[in-house]
């Protein structure tokens, strides 16, 4: 099952030690297709040991990059946006004082969660004489919280978060939010605000020879053809297709995001779908 962390206050790091440095593909800022508007990001890339003076003891690995819309005080419009970003990256500790707050709050959050999972159990272990080579590896936590900000369809932001998780269990877990920020308002658009009501049943059609074709690709066959041949391989198994709260209003069409076990077993991994706007234009409210 899915564990995911949001809260906690950090009070201590006498256990830890952090190692701190920006990573690659979350540094500098640039201008993104909304009348040249600035993308800027808050990376953070952590490491916590569970005993501070042993780098080889366990611990927990912790990467960040929240981007989000490079604003002076005075602009309101941005600062809205910003808001809205931070409730998709991760809503718990949305509204700090800046993008830099924003983002050590949550470090201090999962790194406090940590602590309190698995300091009390691994110092037990040690004081029992627990030798190295016998420390159980769920003692090693992983989290990455990584985002994208691009122009999408007139007047929308196109927002993506994804999120990996590894807590000690079977296999580790991602997931993905994605969020159509209004330009023009700043508020993100719910499929109702999209999507004419009525519509679903035409709208999944077209999101279903999407689905087809990308299962036969996974699976590397061409012999898919319709809802039972999916049932075989376990996809729609235990729900019928449905329009999912994820999309993205692309450029060239709308995207339809389904997570990790939304409509298949865990091996399948996720789905994008892309139905072009000149197939499902019809069915999207006009603003």
């Amino acid at each position: 099952m899915m564990k995911k962390i949001q809260g906690g206050i950090f009070s201590s790091i006498l256990c830890g030690a952090f190692s701190t440095m920006m990573f690659p593909g979350c540094t500098g800022n640039h201008s993104a297709g909304k009348g040249g508007v600035s993308v800027d990001s808050v990376p953070i890339d952590t490491t916590v040991y569970l005993d501070a003076a042993n780098p080889g003891s366990p611990n927990c690995q912790i990467k960040l990059c929240f981007k989000y819309l490079k604003s002076d005080p005075y602009d309101s419009l941005t600062q809205v946006i910003n808001q809205t970003l931070e409730e998709a990256f991760f809503s718990a500790h949305a509204g700090m004082a800046s993008p830099q707050a924003f983002v050590s709050a949550i470090k201090e959050s999962l790194v406090h969660d940590y602590l309190k999972d698995v300091e009390d159990s691994y110092q037990a272990d040690v004081k029992n004489g627990m030798k190295a080579d016998e420390i159980p590896n769920w003692y090693n936590y992983e989290f990455e919280i990584r985002s994208q900000l691009e122009g999408g369809k007139d007047n929308i932001w196109n927002y993506s978060v994804t999120t990996f998780q590894y807590t000690g269990g079977a296999h580790p877990n991602t997931w993905a939010r994605w969020v159509n920020v209004d330009a023009r308002d700043g508020h993100g658009l719910t499929k109702e605000e999209v999507f004419q009501k009525g519509a679903d049943e035409e709208i999944c059609k077209r999101i279903f020879v999407q689905l087809l074709a990308d299962v036969n690709r996974k699976l590397e066959t061409d012999t898919l053809t319709c809802l039972e041949g999916l049932n075989e391989v376990g996809v729609l198994l235990d729900t019928d297709l449905y329009i999912p709260d994820n999309f993205l209003l692309g450029k060239k069409g709308v995207t339809f995001l389904y997570n990790t076990y939304d409509i298949a077993p865990y091996y399948m991994g996720r789905f994008e779908l892309t139905v072009p706007y000149k197939e499902i234009d019809i069915y999207l409210n006009k603003k």
